[in-house]
């Protein structure tokens, strides 16, 4: 049975106390001098009242103090529930009274808009400015009892349709998931990962974070901001990120000449959405190295890597991780439902059970994507020590987003990557428009990188790459894609807009 994360960690910590575990603004802080802090700050927690099971939410900006006071929440055997310090007061009320939070803590410019909902949240007990978790509380820690399947983390899920419902995870889910990941990614003690992703999200708190913290190396946390970023390089081994970071890079002048110093970088990885292909190679190019796509969601954590070495099937999100089975509901090569199981997955949807029963029914989880599978071939075989295959698996949307008109399946990945093929278009997204005769019809939304590119020049590039059902019947013009803080397309928001416009 997988021990609890917070045994595993702590394991790395006591081999490690002396070794740097977090360089934040330019102070370097031990794995010793990190467990005093996340020690002391669970102790301040629990003279609050915190006690086993409880929910500590984190709402700040701040990253050191948000890692200390994540640590803090686990080794109080509470459950810690990150949020994004820019929701609104709707979206907190929500959180915050769905979870039945007992702690919040706070940043300074977040206090006052929790402080407006206090009346209204009955289970609240405390509010704690973030910095006081980097004081120090004398006490002693009421070592609590943790078990492999206690809950430990709290994430709620992105909402595309309603309210999002929160997503448990245990000690044996994130320990077997991250174990995993450290065998595939080939982490140890010698990795330095540069984190210039948000805290509050799985990627950049579980993925970039606690992943390099389990494997004994350094994690520096910074804020993305090209120039930096790119000095920050010149001394890690890995670096997380997602589409809109490398898109930036490229934007900038100096990338090319920045990317040759980085010549300690094994390891750069993608998430939250594939690079767009027509953009890939020259990334690649410039980075001399693959960056390596992955796929995973809040209820598995990362699912499927491409592996380190290669080959692999152009477009693929990997092969499951080990312990991981993933299977397609069609033919080999013809596009289904993603289902998964394992140890990675969730316990359960925060008290929704009906939901969670619905989740688990067939002994599969529906991750609500689809995709399809290439078979292994002698040159596309699995390295050692990976998960169940049943071949490469490459994604082409999700089931919300498939677009079925004139009741033919359009799915937007495979029109998104001709539209953003043609010269003059920087990206796209595709969607679905409800539509009398047809059901739904296929809409485009485009960002230009030549202004002069017109919608008959688009529909002349596309006429002999698509079927007459795939091609786009709306064409919208726009200077930028929404997306969340993650760097995935707000498709929701952007279907109520061409809605709007008629």
């Amino acid at each position: 049975m997988t021990v609890p994360f917070l045994h595993a960690l702590q394991a790395t910590i006591d081999d490690r106390s002396a070794c740097p575990a977090v360089a934040h603004r330019d102070r370097s802080y031990s794995y010793g001098l990190l467990d005093g802090l996340a020690r002391s700050g669970a102790f301040y927690l629990q003279s609050l009242g915190v006690e086993k099971g409880d929910r500590v939410v984190l709402l700040t900006s701040d990253k050191l103090a948000f890692l200390v006071a994540h640590l803090a929440t686990l080794y109080a055997g509470a459950v810690s529930l990150p949020l994004n310090p820019r929701f609104t007061a709707e979206e907190l009320r929500f959180f915050l009274k769905d979870s039945g939070a007992r702690v919040v803590v706070v940043a300074n410019e977040q206090i006052a808009l929790v402080e407006a909902l206090r009346q209204e949240l009955p289970d609240l007990r405390a509010l704690v400015r973030d910095k006081e978790m980097l004081e120090e509380h004398s006490g002693a820690l009421r070592e609590p009892d943790i078990a492999a399947q206690d809950p430990c983390l709290l994430l709620y899920s992105s909402g595309t349709t309603g309210w999002p419902k929160g997503v448990v995870h245990t000690h044996a889910s994130v320990a077997s998931s991250l174990q995993a990941l450290q065998a595939c990614w080939r982490f140890t003690p010698d990795d330095v990962v540069l984190n210039v992703l948000p805290l509050f999200h799985i990627h950049g708190l579980s993925f970039a974070t606690q992943l390099t913290l389990l494997s004994g190396g350094c994690v520096v946390l910074d804020e993305f901001e090209p120039q930096a970023t790119w000095r920050r390089l010149n001394s890690c081994t890995v670096f997380m990120a997602v589409p809109t970071i490398y898109y930036r890079f490229l934007e900038e002048s100096g990338f090319r000449a920045a990317a040759r110093a980085w010549q300690r970088v094994r390891l750069y990885t993608c998430g939250s959405a594939p690079i767009r292909p027509e953009v890939l190679p020259e990334l690649e190019t410039i980075l001399e190295r693959h960056v390596i796509n992955r796929y995973g969601m809040t209820e598995a954590f990362v699912i499927t890597s491409l592996p380190l070495d290669g080959p692999w099937p152009a477009g693929s999100v990997g092969l499951p991780l080990a312990g991981v089975e993933v299977r397609v509901a069609a033919s080999p090569g013809e596009v289904g439902a993603v289902e998964l199981r394992g140890p990675n997955l969730f316990r359960e949807y925060w008290r929704q059970p009906e939901a969670t029963k619905s989740a688990f029914a067939s002994g599969w989880f529906d991750t609500g994507d689809l995709g399809f599978l290439t078979p292994l071939t002698p040159t596309l075989s699995p390295p050692r020590g990976e998960g169940t295959f049943s071949g490469f698996l490459t994604l082409v949307g999700r089931k919300n987003d498939l677009i079925i008109t004139s009741g033919f399946n359009v799915y937007p990945q495979v029109v998104e990557r001709v539209i953003n093929s043609c010269p003059g278009v920087r990206e796209s997204a595709v969607l679905g428009i409800p539509d009398k005769r047809k059901g739904e019809r296929v809409a485009a939304v485009v960002v230009r990188d030549d202004p002069a590119l017109d919608e008959q020049q688009l529909r002349a590039f596309w006429n002999s790459r698509l079927v007459d059902y795939q091609r786009p019947k709306d064409v919208v013009f726009v200077d930028a894609l929404p997306r969340n803080a993650l760097g995935k397309v707000l498709r929701r928001e952007l279907r109520e807009q061409i809605e709007k416009q008629g």
